[in-house]
């Protein structure tokens, strides 16, 4: 009978895993190397700034209204790590006060940079990017872009494939010509839609993960 008892649990026990590794896909917020990350995030964010580009005579300090679109792309190189491009269409809105009253203007440029990401076993995930542009006005001036941004997020896939993913960012952004700059420092706030593809076929995630 313990002879009996014993082999029915060693089957047991052999069918679970069995089953755990040909279902590993469906383990929420884990994501197998080799899998390819495709999706984008819609961001947005309000706070104050400093304005000196735009004002060389003196720097002002006003409000600035980011709306960002974001298109991401990556590949897994590892268990839960992805490395990918990330191309971001800003549109900001800015609000300064001088001593003619409240001036505002509206730009929108094109950003595009590397980011990383790696997920927790709950499905938070950490993500580091860094952007790079350049804004040309019909006077010829050049403006040099640059963002970068930390973040945290939660992924929840609502099956195999496809995540929606909520996700607040802290974001620094410059922009340049010559010995001036605009500079913006502040939270964002965003959701994303991701479609994670190979994530069935790719390598079977390990046992203790």
């Amino acid at each position: 009978m313990r002879k009996l008892l014993f082999s029915a649990l060693v089957l047991l026990s052999f069918s679970s895993l069995a089953q755990e590794n040909h279902h590993s896909f469906l383990i929420k917020a884990k994501v197998k190397q080799a899998s390819i990350m495709l999706g984008g995030n819609i961001n947005a964010s309000a706070y104050k700034t400093s304005q000196e580009l735009d004002y060389p005579s003196a720097t002002k300090e006003g409000r600035n209204t980011t709306a960002n679109l974001q298109s991401k792309s990556a590949y897994f190189v590892m268990h839960d790590w992805a490395v990918g491009l990330d191309v971001t269409l800003n549109h900001v809105g800015h609000a300064v006060t001088t001593e003619q009253g409240e001036e505002k203007y509206r730009r929108t440029m094109l950003l595009a940079g590397p980011f990383t990401r790696y997920y927790l076993d709950n499905g938070v995930f950490g993500e580091l990017g860094l952007q790079m542009g350049l804004f040309n006005f019909s006077t010829g001036e050049k403006i040099d872009l640059y963002q970068g941004t930390i973040g945290v997020g939660y992924s929840h896939f609502i099956n195999e494939k496809i995540a929606l993913e909520p996700l607040i960012s802290f974001r620094y952004y410059r922009e340049t010509a010559d010995d001036l700059s605009n500079v913006t420092i502040g939270p964002m706030f965003g959701f994303g839609v991701q479609a994670y593809l190979l994530r069935k076929r790719a390598h079977v995630i390990k046992e203790t993960l």
